[in-house]
């Protein structure tokens, strides 16, 4: 479970990484990652599971997940980071490891 303030809830915030950050594709994930976007505050999360990802049930276990995998990568971002993480539809098929989608995430941004 992430943690309140590393939670992103404005739609707003939402669009203003997708247009203004960095595009990532990783196995069932794709990410976009705005650094600097909340100078002085914490990074912050957000998840988008559309329904092609499945019924409510598959979903929510879809969210369940990936908010498991980036509850540790949180602490390694920059401070005011933003991040969304989008579910492909085949994400179900896909083991999520947090520490290989850390380090591919890490390494991509250049950190």
């Amino acid at each position: 479970m992430l943690a309140a303030q590393h939670r992103m809830r404005s739609s707003a915030d939402f669009q203003k990484v997708r247009r203004n950050g960095k595009k990532i594709v990783t196995a069932g994930l794709i990410v976009h990652v705005y650094e600097g976007m909340y100078l002085g505050h914490a990074t912050q999360v957000g998840l988008t599971v559309g329904k092609d990802c499945g019924n409510s049930v598959q979903r929510h276990r879809t969210s369940r997940r990936i908010r498991a995998v980036f509850n540790p990568i949180v602490s390694q971002l920059p401070p005011g980071t933003g991040v969304v993480v989008k579910a492909l539809p085949d994400i179900h098929a896909v083991r999520l490891d947090s520490h290989l989608i850390a380090e591919s995430l890490l390494s991509k941004i250049k950190l």
